[in-house]
């Protein structure tokens, strides 16, 4: 039982680590081949695909936490933004550093969280068009705020750990390991999986679907400032936008959020999945980075191979029906020759 367990372990880490290690295996070939360099060539590099790769794992997880509920939050960037901006604005007025940031942003942005998840339960407003209109108003929010400044880290005092390899990679795993033991292990966990299957039922079995509701919508809140606090010190600033500008970052994670999801499906652990997707992401943008691209040429290749990715996904059952059917149909041939004989 134990080798059968440590079997299964095994497996499951080859597939967690086979797609990003594919992509970088790739990104190096042609990374070499047309620009003479590799995909991570400096420590320079390896800081920017951590700090990218978790800014892009918690964006992710912040959407996995309503989209498979059925609740697409599109005011998750517009939460990133107040969240950075006031939290990370009053800890920099408090000298608290860095640490202070990343702690008074993510507490803005799980306040901001649970304004929307306490707004869908009460007033029943359609998710989509709900965040639609917080867009707007936090949006609004955040640009009036600080003269219009949003939040700057370039140069302050303190911050230099939030670049700290060490202390981005303590930070990615309290992520993974909050976010694995709430969704895969913990009551919350449990009762949110029997709302993905069946919100009714689950409803009738005694579990309170609105308090599991606002919990998603807090923590999704709470991951989206973490994002924002790492990709504004990659930036050095985050300048507030309007007209629902916000919702770029909403899109551009999707890719690493279903890619992850569907590699957990693979490996029963769709938090480690949403890692590997994320990773394989990152990794695919870094290597594009260094052939030179523009940044829209660089996105037109990405959400090419996201589309075509999701045909796949969308199609793979009818893939393995008729696989299924040509072997069925293999079958019966050689059972008719041998009747035959």
């Amino acid at each position: 039982m134990k080798h059968g367990t440590l079997q299964y372990q095994v497996k499951n880490i080859i597939k967690l680590i086979s797609l990003p290690l594919a992509v970088f295996i790739v990104m190096n070939i042609v990374d070499m081949t047309i620009a003479g360099t590799t995909t991570v060539s400096s420590i320079t590099d390896l800081k920017t695909l951590l700090r990218t790769g978790l800014t892009c794992y918690c964006f992710a997880l912040a959407l996995n936490c309503n989209l498979l509920s059925g609740r697409m939050d599109l005011s998750a960037g517009a939460q990133m933004f107040m969240g950075c901006i006031f939290g990370g604005n009053l800890a920099l007025q408090l000298n608290l550093g860095g640490i202070g940031v990343l702690i008074f942003s993510m507490a803005g942005g799980a306040l901001c969280g649970l304004l929307v998840g306490l707004l869908f339960v009460n007033l029943r407003i359609l998710p989509m068009v709900l965040g639609l209109g917080m867009t707007l108003i936090f949006e609004c929010f955040s640009f009036g705020a600080y003269n219009q400044q949003g939040l700057m880290l370039y140069g302050k005092q303190g911050v230099a750990i939030l670049s700290d390899v060490t202390f981005i990679l303590i930070v990615a795993v309290l992520v993974l390991a909050v976010m694995t033991y709430l969704f895969q292990y913990s009551p919350f966990g449990y009762r949110r999986r029997a709302i993905q299957g069946n919100q009714k039922l689950a409803a009738d079995a005694g579990i309170n679907i609105f308090v599991n509701c606002v919990v998603c919508y807090v923590l999704a809140g709470a991951l989206v400032a973490c994002a924002g606090v790492f990709d504004t010190a990659y930036k050095g600033s985050l300048t507030p936008v309007l007209g629902m500008s916000s919702n770029s970052s909403v899109f551009s994670n999707m890719f690493p959020l279903f890619l992850g999801i569907y590699i957990g499906g693979y490996i029963g652990n769709p938090i480690l999945g949403v890692l590997s997707g994320s990773i394989s992401v990152r990794l695919l943008i870094l290597g594009l980075s260094k052939l030179s691209m523009e940044g829209s040429v660089q996105n037109i290749i990405v959400y090419s191979l996201f589309l075509l990715f999701m045909i796949y996904k969308m199609n793979v059952d009818k893939l393995d029906y008729l696989k299924k059917k040509k072997e069925r149909i293999r079958l019966a041939q050689q059972t008719k020759l041998y009747m035959q004989n």
